[in-house]
């Protein structure tokens, strides 16, 4: 048995254990309640039969006096009727809510305690359950990332090492295979930027990023990407848009948004990133015509791990990875993202915001070209 599987082993068995010692407790509760009614019926009862002792002796010419000595919780009405004295009663019923309200206070705080715990435990079963079938799509979704360049890969190797294949397809196939070391390339990235977030070991390199230039050196480098998807990649981004940031995050940012909606557009569709000023800050947004995705998922989109189930939005593929790294560079950068979509099949809108650079010449223009 390996060490999750104990550990998850030692977790139920808790569980239970609580969950049997919570059904003791209401036991316990129940029975201490119940124990007390019947010690309040027997003295009530137990009265009674005194009441009825001391009307018979009363009757038979016995003196009050000696009987009230006797029995000194009776009490003779005006009707010569032997009753309970109404400070008895009082001091039963008092005595009755003093035992079942400290009852009531000691089974309840362990009670509460253990059901905390019972939380807890169950909470945690259930996250690490969470936990381990992300895992466990994460490894799926990477070896299927991965099969699918290194078989291009070796096919086109294969091609290559077999015959000599006129000058243009021998031309197409190494372009084939750089556009499969680049989407391993970025896959790698991807998985080693979120590491080192992960580990905070983010460096502060925050600075004035001129946008334009950052969106077209990203769309050069996809352009193989796009090209081969039959994707247009229209751009509409000031000069003078400039966004306080570190550049390298802008450009994962960049890089993985213009790459899921060029996949998301194939094929043939078109992809537009538009940026303006918008209430003191950077606005930039990437649109496609694509397959789109439910907008109940919107949400969920920057979780790691998080794929949109169903056919279209699935076949995308991807490891999970990406727009949980735009999030997390984004929020480093003091920005926000969003996801936005009328539902699949009607494309996506993803809105990126960031502080726009105080003091810029350049950002003070686009402030004051879009005021």
């Amino acid at each position: 048995m390996n060490g999750w599987r104990l550990t998850r082993s030692l977790q139920v068995g808790f569980l239970v254990l609580l969950g049997i010692c919570t059904a003791q407790l209401a036991y316990w509760l129940a029975d201490e309640v119940s124990y007390t009614a019947v010690v309040q019926t027997d003295l009530r009862e137990a009265h009674h039969a005194d009441a009825e002792a001391a009307q018979l002796m009363l009757r038979a010419g016995a003196n009050w006096g000696t009987i009230a000595a006797t029995y000194p919780d009776l009490t003779l009405g005006p009707d010569s009727m032997v009753s309970i004295r109404p400070e008895t009663l009082a001091a039963l019923d008092a005595q009755r809510f003093h035992r079942l309200n400290r009852y009531a206070w000691e089974g309840g705080f362990f009670l509460a305690v253990l059901l905390a715990a019972m939380a807890v435990v169950y909470r945690a079963l259930r996250n690490e359950a969470r936990l381990r079938a992300r895992q466990e799509h994460f490894l799926d979704a990477v070896s299927h990332e991965l099969k699918s360049p290194l078989a291009s890969l070796k096919l086109s190797a294969e091609t290559l090492a077999l015959r000599d294949p006129p000058p243009e397809r021998r031309a197409e196939l190494i372009r084939r295979m750089l556009a499969d070391l680049n989407r391993l390339e970025r896959m790698d990235a991807n998985v080693l930027e979120v590491t080192r977030l992960d580990a905070g070991d983010a460096v502060e390199h925050r600075g004035p990023v001129a946008l334009a230039a950052a969106v077209s050196s990203v769309v050069d480098e996809l352009s193989e990407v796009a090209n081969d998807a039959a994707v247009t990649v229209t751009t509409n981004v000031p000069v003078a848009l400039v966004a306080l940031a570190d550049e390298d995050r802008v450009q994962t940012v960049l890089r993985n948004l213009l790459h899921n909606a060029i996949r998301a557009a194939t094929p043939g569709g078109d992809v537009e990133i538009h940026g303006t000023v918008s209430k003191g800050q950077v606005e930039l947004q990437v649109r496609d015509n694509g397959i789109g995705f439910p907008s109940a998922a919107a949400p969920r989109l920057f979780t790691k791990f998080y794929r949109v189930e169903g056919s279209e939005p699935a076949r995308m593929g991807g490891t999970g990875l990406g727009l949980y790294l735009v999030r997390r560079c984004v929020d480093l950068d003091h920005g926000a993202v969003t996801a936005s979509s009328a539902g699949t099949g009607h494309g996506a809108i993803f809105t990126v915001i960031w502080p726009l650079a105080v003091g810029s010449t350049a950002s003070a223009a686009a402030a004051k070209a879009f005021a």
